[in-house]
């Protein structure tokens, strides 16, 4: 955003004494009178011109009593960080970093406002934030949203620096509004648990979803593990970095003073925890004791994995048409490559009607899938959706025997036709049909996705849901979830704890497959004492891993974070299968506020950089002027700007060159045919 700046421009206009007129000939009189006029006109109508494109330029800058449109300019200007770092640490695969970007518009006699999108993965969160402005240091607090979101356009409104994060569905979204002739180093704390997909720990650390910035650019964290050795690691997005040893661990950097950095840097390491994989910390706040329970056990031989039996369920109604089209059909011929020799599968398209590949699975040959590739290439975007068929006809095509089986479902709309649209009775028509024990894993597909049917659908079957959004890099994001549950170790896996209070787990704890590479995540409250027991029914055998602590460590506060992040998580996913409730609504409220959560519909962040006075008014601060007056909405961060009140004088002022010169011009005029 930015706004227009008031301002006048004066022509200065040089007035020189006028030659001496020799009379003695009328002649001589006559042509010097014309040599004058011409020297004198031309420069003179030069400066009208001059001063007329000054004042014209000056009502540019003002706007034609409104908005900018009218004049036919729609500024392009936006205001980017020139410097970025990036610092932090990864301890025992808990997160803790900081973004740190310099916003100059010293220069500018106007505030500016800046939108971006922080698309943080699951498990991290935005903490806070400060801005170093004046000599100053300012922090977030974290509101109700929509007082956040009122604050912040007030503070637009006075023209002075606020920030404002409000969580979406692909991350944080944060608006910057920095005040004219300020410098402002804006800081962004980030902090949370990585867990473990396909066998390693993945750092996504995107600047802007959007658009890569080009600024100055540092990079500089270390990864420190007391579980295990770093095995392997590697930087996406940048070269030429560096990695040193540390204590238990290694140390990445990156300098640049000019790059562009991409929307996609990313670290990823693997540490050496094979087989086992059972891990307890515990934290004690002084009056409580917090636990995580991390099980994340690993095979390395590809004979010890269940052989699997699959069946893909597509939606190609005509919401799906264009690129969510395109994109379905990269992910599914990928998962069909993947599949072994020993695999069973099927696909399942469905809009008006459900039509699978084959009447039933096939096994994975070289000429299957081909097959199966080559159709699902020729799939169309057509008709409406029948959902409650496509799941039902997909849970009818499995077949008895000692295989892991797991359908997944992808749909971008509503049930529109079928037997029945009523998400209920689909419900209860999957769980009826799902008499083999599949796992059903389910992707939203966009924003228009019934979300609470397909969550539902997957937490009814011990299966995995995940939203995904078409502008992402949607095939990757498809074959990353894949991922989740494409490698069963185990038919199940069962936990049970001791003296634990309270429980928090947003997967199943028992009665389900477990897949290589994933990780279960439990945490938790505990009274005196802890001990949990857990017991996977492996391909090679049964095995058991027992864990048990005392009272809680001291040195581990961000246990107590992740706690309160994950029973959030949890609260959130009771309100998609039973609604939203007043007392939920108070528990997801009350914990989001003591603990500094942003939670989306909830919460929100808001930073105000400036005091403020006893009748609420902003502090004067010394050497700081204001140039321009702007009016928000009370309930969007847009602004609009409007005229100034002074605007009549200036305008009357940015003509007061002109009208000198015309008054000069038919002066001299007047003198010259006088003198004839």
């Amino acid at each position: 955003m930015v706004r227009l700046i008031l301002g006048a421009s004066f022509a200065h206009v040089c007035r020189r004494a006028p030659e001496e007129i020799n009379r003695t000939s009328y002649i001589d009189i006559k042509r010097k009178a014309m040599m004058w006029r011409r020297k004198a006109l031309a420069p003179l109508c030069m400066l009208i011109i001059l001063s007329l494109s000054t004042s014209a330029n000056t009502l540019v800058h003002l706007g034609p009593l409104g908005s900018p449109e009218a004049a036919g300019l729609v500024s392009q200007d936006t205001l980017e960080p020139s410097s970025v770092s990036v610092d932090g640490t990864i301890v025992d695969n808990y997160a803790n970093f900081s973004y740190t970007m310099l916003y100059d518009n010293a220069d500018s006699d106007t505030d500016r406002e800046v939108s971006w999108l922080f698309g943080l993965q699951s498990g991290l969160r935005l903490s806070n934030m400060c801005i170093a402005l004046h000599d100053r240091v300012y922090w977030g607090r974290v509101a109700i949203e929509q007082e956040a979101i009122d604050t912040y356009n007030e503070s637009v409104a006075l023209n002075e620096t606020a920030v404002l994060v409000t969580r979406q569905a692909g991350g944080y979204q944060v608006d910057l509004n920095v005040r004219n002739n300020t410098e402002a180093v804006l800081t962004v704390f980030i902090e949370g648990l990585l867990t473990r997909s396909s066998g390693r720990y993945d750092l996504e650390l995107p600047i802007s979803k959007q658009a890569p910035i080009e600024a100055a650019f540092d990079l500089d964290i270390s990864i420190v593990s007391h579980y295990g050795d770093i095995i392997g690691y590697l930087v996406h997005g940048i070269s030429g970095f560096s990695a040193t040893p540390v204590t238990h661990g290694l140390r990445i950097e990156y300098e640049d003073m000019n790059t562009v950095i991409p929307s996609e840097l990313a670290i990823q390491y693997a540490t050496e925890r094979q087989t086992g994989g059972s891990q307890l910390l515990t934290y004690n706040n002084g009056s409580e004791n917090f636990f995580v329970y991390l099980l994340a056990p690993t095979i390395t031989e590809i004979d010890d994995v269940k052989r699997r039996q699959f069946v893909f369920v597509v939606d190609t109604s005509g919401s799906m048409g264009g690129t969510p089209m395109e994109q379905a059909k990269i992910a599914f011929s990928a998962m069909v490559d993947d599949m072994q020799q020993d695999d069973l599968f099927n696909v399942i398209e469905f809009d008006d009607d459900v039509q699978p590949l084959w009447v039933e699975p096939h096994q994975a040959s070289t000429t299957a899938k081909t097959e199966a590739k080559s159709w699902i290439n020729g799939l169309t975007a057509d008709g409406s959706t029948n959902f409650y068929g496509a799941v039902v006809d997909g849970l009818d095509m499995f077949t008895s025997g000692d295989s892991t089986k797991v359908m997944l479902v992808l749909s971008d709309g509503q049930p529109t036709s079928g037997y029945s649209t009523d998400p209920d009775t689909i419900l209860s028509a999957a769980a009826e049909a799902n008499d083999l024990g599949v796992s059903v894993s389910t992707v939203a597909f966009g924003s228009g996705a019934d979300e609470g049917l397909m969550a539902n659908l997957a937490a009814e079957n011990n299966g995995f849901f995940a939203i995904i959004e078409p502008f992402e890099d949607a095939a990757t994001r498809l074959m990353d979830f894949y991922r989740l549950f494409s490698t069963p170790i185990a038919d199940s896996y069962d936990i049970e704890f001791t003296g634990a209070s309270e429980v928090n787990s947003l997967q199943p704890l028992g009665d389900s497959p477990f897949f290589n590479g994933t990780e279960v995540v439990v945490t938790g409250c505990y009274e005196e004492s802890i001990s949990i027991s857990t017991s996977i029914d492996y391909s090679t055998g049964p095995e058991q891993y027992t864990n048990s602590h005392g009272t809680g460590d001291t040195d581990k506060p961000h246990i107590e974070r992740l706690w309160a992040q994950q029973k959030i998580s949890c609260l959130l996913k009771q309100v998609s299968l039973e609604g939203l409730t007043p007392q939920l609504k108070s528990d997801i409220t009350d914990l989001a506020m003591s603990y500094g959560l942003v939670v989306e519909g909830y919460t929100a962040l808001i930073l105000t950089a400036y005091e403020v006075t006893d009748d609420g008014e902003p502090a004067p601060t010394t050497g700081s002027t204001y140039t321009t007056t702007t009016t928000t909405t009370a309930t969007t961060t847009t602004t609009a700007t409007t005229a100034p009140a002074d605007f009549a004088p200036a305008l009357l002022l940015s003509f007061v060159p002109a009208i000198i010169i015309g008054a000069f011009i038919v002066i001299a005029i007047l003198a010259l045919k006088w003198k004839r």
